[in-house]
């Protein structure tokens, strides 16, 4: 957990990072048309190791198509990229880094489309590895002694989601469409509680396992259609686990994802798991920051200025009530994903961490449409959460008395 004084610091110091426009940061994008067969997408996705791929729909829209979409997809052979790509928003050359990464918080993708202000035609795309790259080099460029104060701890999602050495291939394809995450540890729950890593899965390797090799041009893996949904998933982990410890600094941490070409590290004391670092847990270090006694970042916010306004006043009314219950309240962050598109409609995923001197409080929103109904439920749970830590101190105040 970042302290309030270094959190403070650190939002202000990657203001010129937030701020930054993208021109001059653009890549060649990954472009398709309408109508191709979602097995030629992979094959394209493979070769350019990407992780979207956008069509420019005729009317002029941009539309995506991400691993995640592919996962779910039925039959590769004959089902086309119109009927499982979801409109997107696209940038300028004149929107900023901070805006980039928000979208794609927001609408979890690591890469999006960069339009021509006037013809709307796609002319590059921001990726968040290349906002990473800048964010390293400003750490590099300007040197401030807080930064090795930034840890490995302090940015990783510590609740991971694992699955069994001999669990099946599609229990992993499965656990990846209905948690919308992109990489599985395979490891081994101990009696003691210790989670032992044995492998990654990512969904890249999932996506790969879909068609047959000499479609994409790779080593087969020995598996037909028929047998892959009972093959264990350690049979095509990468079992070659980037890790880094606790105590790494922020560059260290970025250095050895690009040394290794990697989108994750998994942070390990001895050989214990304690949580997991992605290129989005980075980027969402230029979360908007809202002015209140406490620390209060939101990343992720909505693009409706309705929806955006909701957000930011019942987050930051949950933790001014939780500040009256438990004045050690050190830091709150929220962050908010779409699950699902639907038309107009977006069914959202809100996750909550109140920090406090004592410990952690998080919360998990059940995706619902309702972003008003999400955050009233939020607060009656982190209500419960902070009432019931107020009264387990109590009573450690009261053995502690008589002890």
């Amino acid at each position: 957990m970042i302290s309030q004084e270094i959190s403070r610091h650190l939002h202000e110091y990657l203001k010129d990072v937030r701020n930054k426009e993208i021109k001059g940061f653009l890549e060649k994008p990954i472009l398709t048309k309408e109508d191709v067969t979602v097995s030629k997408i992979i094959g394209m996705m493979t070769k350019e190791n990407a992780h979207e791929i956008f069509i420019q729909l005729k009317d002029k829209p941009i539309s995506c198509i991400n691993i995640r979409d592919i996962l779910s997809s039925k039959d590769i052979n004959t089902l086309r990229s119109s009927a499982i790509g979801t409109r997107i928003p696209s940038l300028t050359e004149k929107d900023t880094m901070g805006n980039a990464a928000r979208i794609m918080n927001l609408y979890r993708l690591r890469s999006l489309p960069v339009i021509n202000q006037n013809t709307h035609d796609i002319i590059g795309q921001i990726s968040s590895k290349r906002i990473i790259k800048y964010i390293y080099e400003t750490f590099s460029r300007k040197k401030i002694d807080f930064k090795k104060m930034i840890t490995a701890s302090d940015i990783m999602t510590p609740d991971l989601i694992i699955i069994d050495p001999k669990d099946k291939f599609d229990s992993a394809k499965a656990t990846m469409r209905r948690d919308l995450i992109d990489h599985l540890p395979v490891a081994e729950r101990h009696s003691d509680g210790k989670i032992m890593i044995k492998g990654m899965i990512t969904s890249n390797h999932i996506m790969q396992t879909l068609i047959p090799a000499e479609s994409i041009g790779r080593r087969s893996l020995g598996t037909e259609d028929d047998q892959k949904s009972e093959q264990e998933v350690i049979g095509i982990a990468d079992k070659n686990v980037i890790t880094v410890d606790p105590d790494d600094t922020i560059t260290s941490i970025i250095d050895s994802l690009f040394k290794a070409n990697s989108t994750y590290t998994i942070v390990k004391s001895l050989d214990n798991i304690l949580g997991i670092i992605t290129y989005r847990d980075i980027i969402s270090l230029l979360g908007d920051q809202i002015q209140s006694d406490v620390p209060i970042y939101i990343i992720g916010m909505p693009e409706d200025p309705f929806e955006a306004e909701l957000v930011r006043s019942k987050f930051v009314n949950i933790v001014k009530h939780l500040s009256r219950m438990s004045p050690k309240i050190e830091e709150a962050r929220c962050k908010i994903k779409i699950r699902e598109i639907e038309g107009e409609r977006k069914r959202y995923e809100v996750s909550a961490s109140i920090n406090t001197t004592y410990r952690r409080h998080g919360y998990t929103s059940n995706r619902d449409w309702d972003l008003a109904k999400i955050f009233d439920e939020m607060s009656d749970g982190l209500k419960n959460q902070v009432a019931h830590e107020k009264s387990e101190r109590q009573k450690d105040s009261v053995r502690h008395s008589y002890g």
